[in-house]
């Protein structure tokens, strides 16, 4: 039928549906929820902690958790390392980055969540005893949590 113009349009497939539907929730979003979402968006004017003497610590509210990542991951290893960012009670912002080991450790074991307590003392550099980096120095942390009851 070299003549003929009628055409019938083509089946929609899954990906003609899907975009639809997204168009479709696009539409039902307000202005007032972007603007919802950029007045969420604040000023992260926290002060990273860098401890130089044995026994220094710091202690108070988590108002932060998250991760960052490390330009100092050996290949192969995951280079996101755990932040926490902790408010004194003299309302100063501190952001502990777990970029040592040990640190990274604790933080990781301490799971700390937002509005929990948290405290981090620094016990200087020790020498490693055991292990592949025995002999090596390295930086020593603890880390203590109170969890908020939910």
């Amino acid at each position: 039928m070299a003549g003929s113009t009628s055409k019938t349009p083509p089946a929609k497939d899954e990906a003609d549906e899907l975009f639809e539907s997204l168009t479709d929730t696009a539409k039902e979003v307000s202005e007032d929820d972007f603007d919802d979402l950029l007045d969420s968006v604040e000023e992260d004017d926290s002060e990273g902690w860098v401890p130089t003497e044995h026994g220094e610590g710091i202690s108070g509210l988590v108002i932060k958790v998250g991760e960052t990542r490390s330009d100092y991951a050996k290949p192969g290893d995951n280079p996101m390392v755990p932040t926490v960012t902790i408010q004194t009670k003299d309302g100063t912002k501190y952001r502990v980055i777990g970029y040592s080991s040990v640190l990274k450790r604790e933080l990781l074991d301490a799971d700390a969540e937002l509005g929990d307590r948290m405290a981090v003392k620094f016990f200087g550099e020790k020498i490693a005893r055991t292990g592949p980096y025995a002999g090596k120095p390295y930086r020593h942390f603890g880390v203590a949590v109170r969890h908020v009851e939910k």
